[in-house]
């Protein structure tokens, strides 16, 4: 029952990260996002203690910051 729980509330935190990582198409709605540009930075990445080895792999079009489409991706990959 505990795993059953802990499986429920780890979906529901992938669901609620999607959910507010991309509240339109390419519009980036996360905390990380300081600045709020809608693009999370290497910086911004590292400072909101997201595993840094992680963003290269998050950051798929390769330009040093990641939208709304790429954060959602990498998260759900997450699993």
């Amino acid at each position: 029952m505990a795993r059953l729980r802990t499986l429920f509330a780890l979906g529901l935190t992938a669901s609620l990260a999607a959910a507010t990582a991309q509240a339109a198409e390419g519009r980036l709605i996360h905390p990380a996002d300081t600045d709020k540009d809608d693009r999370i930075s290497r910086q911004e990445w590292v400072a909101y203690k997201l595993p840094a080895a992680e963003f290269d792999k998050a950051d798929t079009n390769g330009d040093g910051l990641i939208n709304g489409p790429e954060f959602v991706a990498w998260r759900q990959a997450q699993g």
